[in-house]
């Protein structure tokens, strides 16, 4: 988190009988000195709460608020560095303003984040590679907080390694602010007095820009979270502390000291009370921020809470806070980037790693960024500092860049056929497929019916497997080798609530099969399609992204809170399948993972809410047993191990879950529906490959890859097709 200039903020200014550091006003008496360490203490506070958070320490769910410190704290810093140049001198200095800016920032940031894009190869899958590359770029030009909500990328996503430079984000929030900040307050300081002006213009910011983030943290997490707009607001709360220096410089002592502690109370309760389910920033980001508010506004008054922040841990951790933060998040996460995916680095080590971090971070803070933002040549000569920024720039892209384009060009893009499971050298199992009368027995077809496929006992090979020269799809294209409901607007994001009239297959057929679910409906489509297009079948579907289809509430880890979306979608997609009236409707959705979760965990009672909600369709009915899952994503994971894939794969028992096909079975024996299970072919032995025939199976840890459910669409087509002629 940048912190703005050191020096000039903790510069103490006479104001009407009362000493003013950094434009907060401090009790009378306590001296002459120029520098606040009580400001300095609270940004160690801010960076320990990071640091706290990002290392798993038990307790400290909501560390992040450290960045919401900081931002509160910068803009009171740099609005009161403002406002007084304004006052003494009459005008504000953009150019050396933004010098000292890139003095501060560019040189510590710059070495950091080159440090990380060439560290990143001897930790991170290649297939990271790229994708670390584009985020180091956009964090290079401070637009990293773009990129990342763009990305749709949290904090709590699982799927893939942590981006290493995701912490960059809030370094670009600032320097957006404050590209647009002091061209503002010039703009308003020629109207009136400067204090007023700068005041009444930072209470709309502040409270448009709340209102914006109450808005987006329910509509748009992502974007509430990442973006200037959603944020503006905190740096605003600072600047206002310091516009009104004057008015709340004539608070008492005795009213002072209790806010302060009771500031510093609101920051350690939001580093205990919120979590990573907290829809955030929202109403939540209050307590940090009034409560860095109310510390700041408290001062280093005898008594008050700035003694304990002048402690001398504190106070070091302050100095180096953002060399700190720059380099503590890559060194916790990267060691991290090759384990499973519900694995993670043990506490032990992990608070090694923080420890590890304030060593670099000191060195940094020695080697890097007091050097140069001290250097007086640089100091001296604005245009000189300019140069020398954009070079840093510059270098910075195209080594991130170089990066991406060297891991990319690494990727095997072969071209070899598909290979046909019918004819293949290697059969792929059968299926299993039952038909179930209304609540009676099972009636088995093909295969008996087993809730778990049982283990077809495999040769062990003797020795490495290597990854199949011409697999299919290509590692490079295996990430986004996918379904194209997405990409047609077909499938519905979260925040969608209508379902939209697609058609797939032979869209002017006469018989009408419509697919319903979530995106383990969808990622049936690359069997479904061709295999619509050749009965002759309209195909039609209704997906929407983590809503399963069972009549039973959802609590999303997306918003944090119940998914009510969810409910409304699932509601109108009944009223319109009423209407459509299909031959078929196929059913498919996932397990409980972490973007949301049923509201009961019975897999019995989520069995028989989907059966009440499937009911109320029309046509026949098809369900289709979930596919188990990987603990790696597991294109990154193959391109890290090319040459023996056995590595990525995963034990029955994780592949699999607890419960595994319960909540299917117990719908179609309710319905009377045909349920299919494909997990005798998807895992015929153990540990489930990774691999089969040629094809890469996932195109993350639980998505299939398109050309892997192709290649399945021979084996489920007569179950379905004997399904249709059953409901007719």
């Amino acid at each position: 988190m940048p912190p703005p200039e050191t020096g000039p903020q903790y510069r103490v200014a006479r104001m009407g009988g009362m000493m003013e550091r950094g434009g907060m006003p401090v009790a009378r008496g306590q001296g002459s000195g120029d520098f606040r360490p009580d400001l300095e203490g609270l940004r160690g506070v801010a960076i320990l709460l990071v640091l706290l958070f990002h290392a798993g320490i038990p307790g400290t769910s909501g560390g992040f608020v450290g960045v919401d410190v900081f931002f509160v704290l910068s803009g009171f810093l740099i609005t009161g560095l403002l406002l007084r140049e304004r006052e003494s001198t009459g005008r504000v200095d953009l150019r050396e303003f933004y010098a000292r800016r890139a003095r501060r920032i560019l040189p510590a940031a710059s070495v950091v984040l080159v440090g990380i894009v060439v560290a990143a190869p001897l930790f991170m899958a290649p297939l990271d590679l790229p994708r670390v590359a584009g985020d180091a770029v956009a964090s290079a030009l401070f637009t990293g907080n773009v990129w990342f909500a763009a990305g749709a990328t949290d904090y709590f996503g699982v799927d893939l390694a942590p981006s290493p430079v995701i912490h960059y984000w809030s370094l670009g929030v600032e320097e957006q602010f404050y590209l647009l900040w002091p061209a503002l307050l010039i703009l308003v300081t020629r109207f009136g007095r400067p204090r007023a002006a700068v005041g009444v213009t930072l209470l709309g910011v502040v409270g448009a820009s709340y209102l914006g983030a109450l808005w987006l943290t329910d509509a748009a997490p992502a974007w509430a979270f990442y973006g200037l707009p959603t944020r503006a607001w905190e740096l605003g709360l600072g600047g206002l502390l310091a516009a009104s220096a004057g008015a709340h410089g004539r608070l008492s002592d005795r009213a002072l000291r209790p806010i302060g502690w009771l500031g510093l109370g609101a920051i350690v309760a939001a580093l205990l009370v919120i979590g990573r389910s907290t829809p955030y920033p929202g109403i939540a980001a209050l307590l940090p921020a009034l409560g860095t508010a109310a510390v700041i506004l408290a001062g280093a008054r005898p008594g008050s809470v700035g003694r304990v922040l002048e402690t001398p841990v504190l106070r070091f951790l302050g100095l180096i806070s953002f060399s700190l933060y720059l380099v503590h998040w890559p060194i916790l996460v990267l060691p991290a980037a090759a384990l499973p995916l519900d694995e993670e680095l043990p506490l032990l080590g992990r608070v090694g790693l923080a420890v590890l971090a304030i060593g670099v971070g000191w060195l940094s803070f020695r080697l890097v960024e007091q050097p140069i933002h001290r250097g007086r040549r640089l100091a001296a000569r604005p245009r000189l500092t300019f140069a020398a920024a954009g070079l840093a720039v510059v270098l910075t892209v195209s080594i991130s860049g170089g990066l991406g384009l060297a891991a990319s060009s690494g990727l095997d893009d072969g071209t070899a056929a598909l290979p046909d499971p019918s004819g293949s050298a290697e059969p792929l199992p059968s299926i299993v497929v039952e038909t179930f009368a209304p609540e009676s027995p099972a009636i088995p077809s093909d295969v008996p019916p087993t809730a778990t496929p049982a283990v077809t006992p495999e040769p062990t090979p003797s020795g490495p497997v290597p990854l199949p020269a011409h697999v299919r799809p290509s590692l490079a294209k295996a990430p986004y080798d996918s379904d194209t409901l997405e990409a047609d607007i077909c499938l519905l994001g979260q925040p969608q609530i209508t379902p939209v009239d697609c058609v797939y297959g032979a869209k002017k057929g006469s018989i009408t099969v419509a697919v319903v679910g979530d995106s383990h409906a969808a990622h049936w489509f690359p069997a479904l399609d061709p295999m619509a297009k050749a009965n002759g079948w309209r195909l039609i579907p209704f997906i929407k992204q983590s809503c399963r289809f069972l009549d039973m509430p959802l609590y999303s880890y997306w918003y944090g809170r119940m998914y009510t979306e969810c409910d409304t979608w699932r509601e109108k997609v009944v009223d319109r399948l009423k209407d459509l009236k299909p031959d078929l409707v196929i059913v498919a959705f996932i397990g409980d993972l972490e973007s949301s979760t049923a509201s009961d965990p019975d897999p019995v009672h989520q069995g028989e809410a989907a059966a009440r909600l499937i009911g109320r369709l029309p046509g026949a009915k098809v369900i289709f047993v979930d596919t188990p899952r990987s603990r790696y994503n597991v294109p990154y994971c193959l391109s890290r191990h090319r040459d023996d894939i056995r590595e990525c794969e995963t034990r029955r028992g994780k592949a699999f879950g607890k419960n595994p096909g319960i909540v299917e079975r117990t719908a179609a024996e309710l319905l009377g529906a045909t349920l299919i299970d494909v997990t005798p072919v998807m895992c015929p032995g153990n540990p489930c490959p990774v691999v089969l025939n040629g094809i890469i199976v996932y195109r993350d840890s639980h998505h299939m890859t398109a050309t892997f459910a192709a290649s399945l669409g021979p084996l489920i087509e007569p179950a379905l097709v004997a399904a249709l002629q059953a409901g007719s």
